[in-house]
């Protein structure tokens, strides 16, 4: 829920300072930054999608975060190589491959049979 918060609220910022609406100039990247570094980190913690995958995506978290110090000036072209292959890495593993359907379903059942057997 936080990962999508921080979507969420970069897409309205950008939203906004497209029709010179936002009442502070914030850019993206302090959004998405958290957002890629938390999808990482689920993404690594699930056993439906490819650990690297999570890994590459925390990596480009902290790139985006590097992107907003001083260092972004020496170091912007890797910084979006970075970001650019993990995303892309992703996208197309998503598209190619998508999840794991036996592990997503054994997940699944026993997450409701945790809940239901708790009531």
């Amino acid at each position: 829920m936080l990962a999508a918060f921080f979507s969420l609220v970069g897409c309205a910022n950008d939203v906004l300072t497209l029709f010179n609406l936002a009442p502070y100039r914030i850019g993206s990247v302090v959004f998405f930054a958290p957002y890629c570094l938390l999808i990482g980190y689920l993404i690594f913690r699930s056993t439906f999608l490819p650990g690297i995958l999570g890994v590459l995506m925390a990596f480009a978290g902290l790139g985006w975060l590097i992107f907003l110090s001083p260092l972004a000036k020496h170091l912007s072209t890797y910084l979006m190589v970075l970001g650019f292959l993990a995303e892309a890495s992703l996208m197309l593993w998503l598209l190619v491959k998508g999840v794991n359907v036996q592990r997503w379903t054994e997940q699944a059942s026993s997450t409701r049979s945790k809940g239901t057997s708790g009531s």
